[in-house]
């Protein structure tokens, strides 16, 4: 393939190159040189750039493609969206199916024109004295972590690395044996806290909020990872790091995953270049920022620029100050011209064992009463105080009967978390801030130990639709009134839909308006419900043992008292 009339954004030299010619063979760029002194035979496919600016393909260097949505309905709209390569966790696929779960999602993101690397989870699950999953074996973790897909391990807590986790020290010698990466979450560690967790090896973080958090990061030789995406949006904030004179190359924009919404109706990480060119980045150093700076980051030697020897992933640009992508090449291969994807796509399948993956027998209703001797007596509540933050409420509940009584008043409901191997291991709660008033959620999709979660106003409607999850195998169920109104089966893994992704999208709509008619005042409730077990955040958690004190790394009791 030959590429003419293009105007070349080169990444290494800031410049824009013109009257150049470029040649592709079997996937890979073999020479970028000036048109009129170079010859070539006319037969060979010749693509007119008709002056449009050709840019690298864009890598999303921290997403997590496990869950939401199958990887076969990602290629038409990461390409849309400029993105020719991912770099994925698989943490999720881990906690709730193991190495088998692992090597099932690596397998379905095989034969499309997506090029996908993957990072090894560490810490699955993050607390296991706290929590429960089927998780690794250090020899699995080890296994996954010398592939050559494999290109570091994924995020790991601060909290669980400075408190000296073996399992982490352990897997980051190994990392650091391998000369891989070892990508971090280091959310609110500031000072020495950052120090003690860099000198495991850490190399990235992608949780700064705030530009102070981002240039110690920088100061400390981190790569800062500005994330804008379906969990948090930091770009608008962070974009005050180009007003600083520093290395740029130790930025990279990342998404953190893109829901089915975002996909469909916003690009990928077009939009996310888009908004930096808006906050005041120059457009060269924005497009650098998701090409060659995560391809040096993550030694991937053949992507990242239009230069020889790198892949033939190449995007066509109008307009640099408004970047959209009017066509793509992938491996030499054009796949995507006039808002039409111009390859077949089959649909990724998934073992069997990987569609059946939730083993729990159906629940009663009485299984979810919370007993309580006397008539008097205080409990820790779980309150959500954001879309992802819980802090410790104290309540004095109605008791009848030796049974405590939801508040409806006062927004404080029932909760519940199951094993997804045994409904024996459940820890149940309680929950304020939800709104809920006259029926139940339950949902398999749930960050890290991908178990049941239930949250309910009444015991019957949290039965229903956790025994309707189970039948489904897993999932979305809200149920109001003793009627099911809503749900999204999860079948493979307990995680992701068969949908295609616009069926996806009018689900997740669909999704909000049935949680307001249980009464739910939760403004992003697809990704709350979601967090509300997630050990991650401070501060307390319900998860399957009970409830947890995240910062003091411990169960407490329910009742205060």
């Amino acid at each position: 393939v030959v590429i003419v009339n293009g105007r070349i954004v080169n990444v290494f030299t800031d410049e824009i190159l013109e009257g150049h010619l470029i040649s592709i063979k079997n996937g890979f760029i073999v020479s970028v040189e000036e048109a009129n002194r170079t010859k070539y035979d006319e037969k060979v496919e010749t693509i007119d750039a008709e002056g449009m600016y050709l840019v690298p393909g864009f890598i999303d260097a921290h997403t997590h493609l496990d869950s939401m949505y199958r990887f076969s309905e990602l290629p038409p709209y990461a390409i849309k969206g400029g993105t020719t390569t991912v770099i994925t966790e698989c943490a999720m696929a881990a906690n709730a199916c193991g190495m088998e779960g692992v090597l099932s999602f690596i397998d379905s993101t095989k034969g499309y024109p997506v090029r996908c690397y993957f990072l090894a989870p560490p810490l699955v699950p993050p607390f296991p004295d706290l929590e429960t999953s089927k998780g690794l074996s250090m020899r699995d973790f080890v296994s996954l972590l010398k592939r050559e897909d494999f290109v570091g391990i994924g995020e790991a807590y601060w909290t669980r690395v400075v408190d000296g986790d073996d399992r982490i020290l352990k897997q980051s010698t190994e990392a650091i044996r391998a000369r891989k990466r070892l990508d971090g979450h280091s959310s609110g560690a500031r000072g020495n806290k950052i120090v003690q967790y860099i000198l495991t090896g850490i190399t990235s973080c992608h949780e700064s909020v705030t530009v102070e958090e981002a240039l110690e990061k920088l100061r400390h030789g981190l790569y800062v990872m500005i994330r804008e995406g379906f969990v948090r949006k930091e770009l608008k904030e962070l974009s005050g790091l180009k007003d600083y004179n520093i290395d740029k190359r130790r930025l990279i924009f990342v998404s953190d995953v893109f829901d089915p919404v975002m996909l469909v109706n916003e690009g990928y990480l077009d939009s996310i270049v888009r908004k930096a060119i808006q906050y005041g980045f120059e457009p060269i150093d924005a497009i650098k920022m998701v090409t060659i700076n995560p391809a040096e980051y993550y030694g991937l030697r053949f992507l990242g620029a239009i230069a020889p020897f790198r892949y033939g992933d190449i995007l066509f640009i109008d307009n640099l100050n408004d970047v959209r992508i009017k066509k793509a090449i992938f491996n030499g291969k054009l796949v995507y011209s006039d808002n039409e994807f111009k390859l077949p796509l089959p649909k990724n399948t998934y073992p069997e064992g990987m569609l059946n993956s939730l083993n729990l027998e159906k629940m009663e209703e009485t299984e979810f009463l919370v007993k309580r001797e006397g008539s008097k007596g205080k409990i820790r509540v779980e309150e959500l105080i954001n879309d992802t933050i819980s802090k410790e409420y104290i309540w004095e509940p109605p008791i009848r009967d030796g049974i405590v009584q939801n508040d409806l008043e006062k927004d404080v409901i029932s909760a519940a978390v199951i094993f997804r191997g045994n409904k024996k291991r459940m820890g149940k709660g309680f929950i304020k801030g939800t709104g809920i008033k006259e029926g139940a959620v339950a949902t398999t999709l749930i960050w890290d130990t991908c178990n049941v979660l239930v949250v309910g106003s009444n015991t019957k409607d949290m039965a229903i639709s956790v025994n309707r999850l189970i039948d489904i195998k897993g999932g979305v169920v809200i149920v109001k009134n003793g009627q099911i109104i809503y749900e999204l089966p999860m079948p493979a893994y307990g995680l992701i839909p068969l949908d295609t992704m616009e069926e996806l999208n009018k689900k997740l709509r669909d999704l909000d308006a049935a949680m307001n008619a249980i009464g739910s005042s939760i403004k992003r409730p697809f990704l709350t419900i979601q967090v509300i077990p997630f050990t991650g955040l401070p501060f307390l958690r319900i998860t399957d043992k009970g409830m947890v004190d995240v910062k003091k790394k411990s169960l407490v009791s329910l009742f205060v008292d």
